[in-house]
């Protein structure tokens, strides 16, 4: 899980260092392991960038949970049976981080390095990808 301090203070390199580790965690094809996709990750990346844009939104942030928890839903639905999904890991993640974000006495602060952190995370997922 990402310290809380590094949601709620300030991004570090132990950000970096952890972004670094999920990120290609998640990008990662195993035996026993559904990668996220791209896809996945981009359309949650994306609606992120667009609360961004209108600025913080509690509410709407909260509600993003949610829509995580969809996503793994429909993931457990097309994946196959005896794999597991990434997208559950990715999902444990970014609720803590939210979670996070929501308790921190400067909410809008904390969405700023939750973002930060999040598109380090969606960069090494690339890179990883591309390997």
């Amino acid at each position: 899980m990402i310290p809380i301090e590094e949601i709620q203070t300030k991004v570090t390199d132990a950000s970096v260092r952890f972004a670094k580790e999920f990120g290609t965690f998640l990008a990662e094809r195993e035996e026993t392991a559904e990668p996220l996709t791209t896809s996945q990750l981009r359309k949650f990346f994306g609606e992120v960038k667009r609360q961004q844009m209108l600025g913080y939104d509690e509410t709407q942030f909260a509600m993003l949970k949610p829509k995580l928890a969809y996503a793994v839903g429909r993931a457990k639905q097309n994946g196959r049976k005896n794999k597991t999904q990434k997208i559950e890991d990715f999902y444990n993640v970014l609720a803590d981080a939210i979670d996070k974000v929501l308790t921190s006495v400067d909410k809008p602060k904390a969405f700023k390095n939750f973002i930060t952190i999040f598109e380090a995370i969606v960069a090494y997922h690339k890179s990883a990808e591309r390997k």
